[in-house]
């Protein structure tokens, strides 16, 4: 008989430490990351570094990528910069959120289709210290808000400095 009680005891205890250890890791950082956040909206929620055990690893490209949405019209096309090791950003993040608008990173064989566009779309060239501020040296330049990157919008749709660098 004390041994089948010693058994259930521990089965007991087992089950309410894993039960504790659930509400400490998952249950308590999500119920807090949501009362924080309540009434938030969407855009604002992707910015935010997340729940403390589901970070959010891409805050930094939402906050890019909102930052361009609120810029460019729905028509126009956008050219990222290449990634480095120094700047990282997530091209998905920045695909979905800047959809409908024609995302183009610099260096993809996809760009080579740029030039064939028509005249009257908007073409706006995101830059950083590396890549495109030659680009924009005829264009008011917008700062973004990381302070990393920048934006110009090329009037026209033609955008010949860019071809020149095919």
């Amino acid at each position: 008989m004390s041994s089948r009680n010693w058994v259930e005891n521990t089965v007991w205890g087992i089950i309410i430490l894993n039960f504790i250890v659930l509400m400490y890791v998952f249950l308590i950082p999500r119920t807090q990351f949501m009362a924080e956040h309540w009434g938030n909206k969407p855009e604002s929620l992707m910015e935010t570094s997340g729940a403390m055990d589901t970070p959010n690893q891409y805050s930094s490209s939402y906050k890019m990528a909102n930052q361009i949405l609120k810029m460019v019209s729905r028509d126009s096309v956008v050219v990222m910069p290449p990634e480095n090791r120094k700047i990282k950003f997530s091209r998905s993040v920045l695909i979905q959120r800047l959809y409908p608008r024609k995302v183009y990173f610099f260096g993809d064989l996809e760009l080579g289709k740029l030039p064939s566009l028509q005249e009257n779309r908007g073409v706006y060239v995101v830059f950083n210290e590396d890549w495109g501020k030659t680009i924009c040296e005829k264009s008011p330049i917008v700062p973004l808000s990381n302070k990393v990157f920048g934006i110009c919008f090329l009037k026209n749709g033609s955008p010949s400095s860019l071809i020149d660098l095919f």
